[in-house]
């Protein structure tokens, strides 16, 4: 069975269900991930700069432990793994296809997310 796309579980947990920290959490995720899942992709394909690479999946660890998108944060792990070793790309490049396919996949479930928690505007 494959997992879901996103689990929004632990933000709700840790938010107690406050919809305004919920909203601010995935708006910085959504303005965040997909620029830095960018640039892992840039630094894999088009560098050898394994150091860089590494920094920059750690980088992403942390926020995908918290909005967890499908099997982001152990496809990050590896990658991390994978380029301090600067063994070459050959287990690198599957799970950075999964991790953009799975980001792409739980982008528009993170936006319908945000709208529902927007904060109402008073006067």
């Amino acid at each position: 069975m494959t997992a879901p796309a996103l689990d929004l579980s632990f933000v709700y947990t840790a938010s107690d269900n406050d919809t305004d920290y919920i909203y601010n959490i995935v708006s910085l995720y959504i303005n965040t991930a997909q620029k830095g899942v960018a640039e892992l992709e840039k630094l894999i394909k088009n560098t050898d700069d394994y150091p860089a690479i590494a920094k920059q999946a750690h980088f992403l660890k942390s926020s995908a432990n918290i909005v967890k998108v499908r099997d982001m944060y152990d496809d990050l792990v590896v990658i991390e793994a994978e380029a301090k070793l600067a063994k070459g790309k050959a287990t690198i490049l599957p799970k950075l296809e999964q991790i953009t396919g799975n980001l792409k996949e739980a982008m528009p479930l993170l936006k319908a997310e945000q709208k529902k928690c927007k904060p109402k505007k008073t006067k």
